[in-house]
């Protein structure tokens, strides 16, 4: 019998080598005692294991079963092998065996981008998390579903399968929209406000509003009516939406206050909503049928608690509008009713602001006659002397030729007196020029002017008055000033009627200085008219521009004269100042902007 020679090392092999060499029974009954030892100890630790893995098995068990997510195991086809009731439930079925019969989880999907876009990345990396997609119950229903998911491998890197965890965040997806929806809202609002408060336009408002409400209710179609509080009747100021057919129909741009739902809206001031096709309004039934018209929403548009318009919300399905779509197009019809109002006023501010432009033009008007019928005998001294010239040198001429007189030896006398005929003829005719160009009733038209011109025509047109009053002219003219933009007969007229009271104010003779030169403290030019007439109290200084204040003796004005002046000053952008002492005499200082471009106009 041979002898192992090899140390044996444990005790299973010193087994073995007790049955190879088969020792005496002695040493085998050792041996079988520590085989027995041996093999107790393996048992236990066997148990132990066991135990623990039982132990783990019933805690994940426990987590599996317990857990709020679905969790499903499938094989590598995505055929399901195992589901928690937690996916029973949030799948919508109602046993476990019907979930089993899954052939693959990809049914749950409800779009396919979204597969394929969960596929490639599981593919590619071997697990994905936090993966958001919208899936399909077993009725069809749609909720939004939190993917986490893992594939499971064998030894050899095999794929046995995957692992699936679905969270129901549809609770918290709709929440989030809400937020949005709300924002969007609030956002609707706010620009409204801010387009309410920085325009006038009542067309871009409302237009600019329509497209924002369409933005948030898809499908949907808008109507936004005027009230005409004087005719009590409701006409479409905007749509969007609908068929030029629908709009374009006289029952549906015009509608009397109290007629149909639309009508009713304004006298309950309350937002009223019809889902039923057959409630809509029977007199444009055939209207709503042939548009397609099945659901509205009639939004009163309210400003300081009364009505001033109504909207329509209109729908091509019956589906209901959820409370808070009613309570923001509510807030939105404020807002346009605020609009509407503010349109309102500003029209009537303006037409009134036109209305006033023209009594001040009339006034202009009127006191231009004024001043013609105070030129008048003036005017007519002026032209009678020339006139009466020009006769007497025709006369003469025509008694020398009678007499035999015109002979060559008197052609220096005969030019003589034709030059002064044709001197005074001309003078007739620059006194009618100048009178219809002042006479003349036109719209303002600015324009680059001479200052120096404009004060030479004026006093030439007051030289006869000035001279028989004993006012003597002094003019100071800057030299080298730079033009003026005005009109020329408006401020020509200006001039005239200050000149014309400082006149007034010397009727026992005087000194009136007309001054103009370039002002040291802004870019405009300085006209001052001053006398040394009687002069204006100080408590009538802040009246003098006033319509109708005069303390002229009766007969003699209406008080027009100065507030026609400070009307003129104001249209060319320009300021009047008056500084008077009693006794001491009057100055008006007028301040006019300088042309910027040589040859501009405008007229306003």
């Amino acid at each position: 019998m041979l002898l192992r020679t090899t140390p044996v090392k444990d005790a299973r092999e010193r087994i073995i080598y007790v049955l190879e060499t088969a020792v005496d029974v002695t040493e085998s009954g050792k041996l079988l005692k520590e085989l027995s030892q041996l093999t107790g100890n393996l048992e236990q630790v066997i148990s132990e294991r066991l135990n623990r893995l039982r132990q783990s098995e019933e805690k994940y068990r426990t987590i599996f079963e317990r857990s709020g997510d679905a969790i499903m195991l499938t094989d590598p086809k995505g055929a399901v092998l195992e589901v928690n009731q937690a996916g029973v439930d949030i799948l919508g079925f109602k046993k476990r065996e019907q979930v089993l019969k899954i052939n693959s989880v990809t049914e749950f999907f409800k779009d396919e981008d979204d597969l394929y876009r969960f596929q490639k990345r599981l593919f590619r990396d071997g697990f994905l998390t936090g993966y958001e997609a919208p899936l399909l119950r077993k009725d069809g229903s749609i909720f939004y579903g939190l993917l986490t998911a893992n594939v499971t491998l064998d030894v050899v890197g095999q794929i046995t399968g995957y692992v699936f965890i679905v969270r129901d965040v549809t609770k918290r997806k709709k929440a989030q929209e809400q937020i949005e929806w709300r924002n969007q809202w609030l956002a609707t609002l706010n620009s409204t406000s801010v387009a309410i408060g920085s325009s006038l336009d009542l067309d871009e408002i409302v237009n600019n509003t329509i497209e924002k409400i369409m933005g948030i209710l898809e499908s949907v179609s808008v109507r936004i009516y005027r009230l005409d509080k004087k005719s009590q009747t409701l006409t479409l100021l905007a749509s969007r939406g609908l068929s030029t057919r629908f709009v374009e129909n006289g029952r549906i741009k015009t509608r009397e206050m109290g007629e149909g739902f639309l009508g009713n809206t304004l006298i309950t001031s309350e937002t009223s909503v019809v889902t039923d096709p057959a409630n809509l309004e029977a007199a444009n039934a055939d209207l709503f049928l042939e548009e397609g018209i099945k659901s509205a929403i009639y939004v009163p548009l309210v400003s300081k608690g009364k009505p001033v318009g109504a909207m329509v919300i209109s729908s091509r399905s019956t589906s209901d509008f959820p409370d808070d779509n009613l309570e923001f197009l509510s807030a939105i019809g404020n807002q346009i009713g605020v609009a509407i109002e503010k349109a309102a006023l500003y029209e009537n501010l303006k037409n009134a602001y036109q209305e006033l432009k023209e009594a001040q033009e009339q006034v202009i008007a009127q006191e231009k006659l004024a001043s013609l019928g105070k030129l008048s005998a003036t005017i007519a001294h002026e032209i009678n002397n020339p006139l009466a010239a020009v006769l007497t040198y025709n006369r003469l001429l025509i008694k020398q030729n009678r007499n035999g007189r015109l002979t060559p030896e008197r052609e220096d006398d005969i030019a003589r007196y034709l030059t002064i005929m044709e001197s005074e003829t001309a003078r007739c005719g620059e006194i009618v020029k100048n009178l219809l160009a002042f006479s003349r009733q036109s719209r303002i038209s600015i324009e680059n002017k001479n200052i120096e011109e404009i004060v030479d025509r004026t006093l030439a047109l007051l030289s006869h008055d000035l001279e028989m009053k004993g006012v003597k002219v002094v003019k100071h003219i800057e030299s080298d000033l730079p033009e003026i933009q005005c009109d020329f007969r408006q401020i020509q007229q200006a001039l005239l009627n200050v000149v014309g009271n400082a006149s007034e104010a010397m009727d026992g003779g005087g000194i009136l200085t007309v001054a103009a030169r370039r002002s040291v403290k802004r870019p405009n030019m300085e006209i001052r008219i001053s006398d040394t007439g009687c002069g204006v109290p100080k408590e009538h200084l802040k009246s003098i521009f006033e319509p109708f204040f005069t303390t002229k003796e009766e007969g003699k004005g209406v008080g027009l004269g100065l507030s026609v002046v400070y009307g003129i000053v104001t249209r060319h952008h320009g300021t009047i100042e008056v500084e008077s002492e009693p006794g001491e005499g009057t100055a008006f200082t007028i301040c006019l902007p300088l042309a910027a471009v040589t040859g501009t106009k405008a007229s306003v």
